[in-house]
């Protein structure tokens, strides 16, 4: 371990450098943790600072006059480990505009927007992601746009070519049918990090979309992106978005009505390539009862959802519904996909809940599609084996809403029952329920919600999950507006439970223990190094993507290009950020945030993206890094071999990092001069040189910080190439040469009881 502790004592102080080249605004005090997106009128508004003292002054400033809008005085409140921090208060601040809050004696925050479209650019860009993510089509560079990050920093658009149109293949190994054969399934959209698709995760994403659509067609219809004219020219850009998803998910069902569970590579993508430059061959995988509910679920949801628009692919839709519950019904004990031979992602769980979830989910939209009384029949039989007494299930992460609630506390690809709560309570043909369940349900999901009003008041940051970590728990935080705004449908109107969620954006946008905003390109200071492979290879992070967040403790985050635990992005996250979002989207004609005006959005004709316009100074940039340059992450030929030692790397890397504190370590100017020699021995391929103030990692036994991976890299190279160190004009600097030097692996480090990580999904051994 001596060598290890040496090389992890200089990563963690260089990983830590790199958050003073990442900075906030000029001026500004990182330690004012405030949203830096925008603010709604009737929102609340707070900052969280980390002052040892309470009492002091605040002002908030109007940028364009210098007047004082709003003044008042920091109070005190409790961080989780229980250090005083302070809040401000500024909800009173209504009026239209730009503002900076200044705190005395502390300094200011970057500018903060007021109106009622200062949440247009959040939403445009979460929707945006989506297209990005696309997968069996070219996808040019959207149109320029005030509310769209289009291209990179030094003008390369965000776009890549036709990927993975021969997706996909049928084989004995990977789906254990023994004539091989090539099924017609492009399109959808590449998962998370990697490029696989996953019929489980994509369904629930378009749950929550379609979900989005039903409770705000009013304001997210006129949404215009400027997406190229593609399945159905007539449809808004925002169901153009989830027809492609759909269209992928029909693609995947089988002659019996059973679901393809995933289609992917047998083993994870290297990551210097874009999608188009793939050339892997990609398998599907076996049927599994998850993913045939799921098509069940979103195919009678999408026939509700485009009806109107296209009626024979809505139709088309129900079809395929009804055919997958037929087969889900004659398999009523969970099937799970043998994954066996694939070492990518496995949206696969050992829990039988959520199999019953996607069930409950799968007969309540079917339900509402068709109105046949069995469907209901069978959906709230499904609902009655949820036995847990109401009085458990009104705590996070409590096994009892976990396991036997009828409303869970939390919502995900594992746990779908809400999704079909929420559709039961909301139901067109309410007269046929059973009246007892209903109001069973009504009062659970009452303590669910006034759970997150209760956790939230007392929360430093107004957390509604009280610092709670999982794995993706920003997706989970974002979510949660769904089953908020469903209390407000269910129980009536209620602003306390608007304004949790509200909080919940804010959050997510900087209000949080590193005072930053969580979405790639968005917010005063963001995540800029997701684990995502085109953000790799462009150096730069692709603009609208929700990271994980914390995974392992409240301050467990690391930005970092491998760090796959706790900042990899995923369509569910940003499902659930677009959702929260959509309630908030002021369409075009309606009062702009600023002026008061009718806000006019300028955009070019559908169908148009200005691929062949070119970007404002200078010529568009060479093309990507070569391979030999990125061998360090996965020789395509030796891809599981090399992917094994990159996840082990990753995770060494993040439990270095764990052991640096929000706020950082050592004085701005140590932080700065450790982070020039970071830079420049990236330049001069030799390690940093040692620094005196670094995280006490000597000291400190690494076990107690979590599993410690061995890594045949030196650290300090893999860290400078992992953590993209950058110039101060934000130019990105090339994956350093040096990194492909390695060292004698030493003997491997025992299994974590029988349990195993891939692509950040955890699975027992077993399945």
């Amino acid at each position: 371990f001596d060598w290890m502790i040496t090389y992890g004592a200089r990563v963690a102080a260089a990983l830590a450098a790199l958050a003073v080249l990442a900075s906030p605004a000029a001026g500004s005090s990182a330690t004012i943790r405030v949203n830096s997106v925008g603010f709604v009128p009737g929102a609340p508004k707070l900052a969280t600072l980390a002052i040892s003292s309470c009492g002091g002054n605040w002002s908030v400033v109007d940028l364009k006059t210098g007047d004082k809008a709003l003044e008042g005085a920091t109070l005190p409140t409790r961080s989780i480990d229980r250090s005083t921090l302070c809040l401000a208060d500024f909800s009173a601040l209504e009026k239209p505009g730009k503002y900076k809050l200044v705190v005395s004696g502390v300094g200011h925050s970057p500018p903060l927007l007021v109106g009622v479209s200062a949440l247009n650019k959040p939403f445009k860009m979460a929707m945006a992601g989506f297209y990005m993510a696309r997968c069996g089509q070219a996808t040019p560079a959207l149109p320029d746009s005030e509310d769209l990050v289009t291209t990179s920093s030094n003008g390369r658009p965000f776009e890549h070519e036709m990927c993975h149109a021969e997706d996909g293949l049928v084989d004995l190994k990977h789906t254990h049918e023994s004539h091989e054969h090539r099924i017609e399934a492009t399109g959808g959209w590449h998962d998370a990090g990697d490029y696989g698709k996953y019929t489980v995760n994509t369904a629930f994403t378009l749950g929550m979309l379609m979900y989005g659509w039903e409770h705000f067609q009013g304001r997210v219809e006129p949404a215009q992106l400027g997406i190229p004219a593609g399945l159905s020219p007539k449809l808004p850009d925002y169901l153009d978005e989830v027809r492609w998803g759909m269209a992928w998910v029909l693609k995947m069902q089988r002659p019996d009505g059973h679901a393809y569970h995933k289609l992917t590579p047998t083993h994870f993508e290297g990551f210097g390539a874009l999608p188009h430059e793939d050339k892997g061959e990609r398998y599907l995988s076996p049927w599994g009862t998850a993913a045939t509910g799921d098509l069940a679920a979103t195919g009678a949801q999408c026939y509700r959802t485009f009806l109107k628009y296209d009626t024979r692919f809505a139709e088309k839709c129900l079809e395929a519904a009804k055919r997958a519950y037929v087969a889900l019904k004659a398999h009523p004990e969970p099937e799970i996909a043998d994954l066996s031979g694939f070492g990518t992602g496995t949206y696969n769980s050992i829990d039988p809940h959520w199999d019953l979830g996607v069930r409950i989910w799968a007969a309540t939209e079917l339900y509402e599609s068709t109105h046949n009384v069995s469907y209901l029949q069978d959906a709230e039989g499904l609902m009655r084996t949820l036995t847990a007494p109401i009085e458990t299930c009104g705590a996070v992460g409590q096994p009892g809403s976990k396991g036997a609630c009828k409303v869970a506390d939390q919502l995900d690809w594992d746990d779908q029952r809400n999704l079909g709560v929420i559709r039961y309570l909301t139901s067109s043909s309410g007269k046929e329920r059973d009246p007892a369940l209903v109001a069973e349900l009504r009062a659970q999901l009452q303590v669910v919600t006034e759970m997150y009003v209760r956790t939230s008041r007392t929360d430093p940051y107004s957390d509604p999950l009280g610092g709670y970590t999982k794995w993706g728990i920003n997706g989970e935080r974002a979510r949660q507006a769904l089953t908020l705004y469903a209390g407000e449908l269910i129980l009536g109107a209620n602003k306390t439970l608007e304004q949790t969620g509200q909080n919940t954006l804010a959050m997510l946008f900087g209000r949080n223990p590193w005072g930053r905003s969580f979405v790639s390109q968005l917010g005063d200071w963001p995540a800029a190094h997701p684990h995502h492979r085109p953000s790799m290879v462009y150096a730069e992070a692709w603009p609208g993507l929700l990271v994980g967040g914390p995974n392992g403790g409240p301050t467990a985050w690391s930005d970092g290009w491998l760090a796959f635990r706790s900042n990899e992005i995923a369509i569910n996250w940003n499902a659930g950020l677009a959702y929260a979002l959509a309630r908030y989207y002021n369409p075009p004609g309606k009062p702009d945030s600023d002026t008061g005006k009718p806000e006019s959005e300028s955009k070019p004709p559908r169908g148009s993206h200005g691929k062949d316009a070119k970007p404002e100074g200078g010529p568009l940039p060479d093309d990507p890094l070569p391979d030999e340059a990125m061998v360090w992450m996965g020789d395509p030929v030796k891809i599981h071999d090399a992917l094994s030692r990159r996840e082990r790397a990753a995770l060494a890397l993040e439990t270095l990092t764990d052991l640096i504190s929000p706020e950082g370590i050592a004085t701005p100017e140590e932080l700065a001069e450790q982070a020039r020699d970071a830079s420049e021995a990236a330049a001069e391929e030799r390690p940093p040189h040692p620094h005196h103030r670094i995280p006490d990692v000597q000291a400190a036994p690494v076990v107690s910080h979590g599993e410690f991976f061995y890594v045949d890299l030196p650290l300090v190279e893999l860290a400078a190439a992992a953590a993209g160190v950058r110039r101060k004009r934000r130019e990105p600097v090339p994956f350093p040469p040096q990194a492909v030097r390695t060292l004698p692996t030493p003997t491997p480090a025992p299994a974590d009881n029988g349990r195993q990580r891939h692509h950040g999904r955890q699975l027992d051994s077993k399945v």
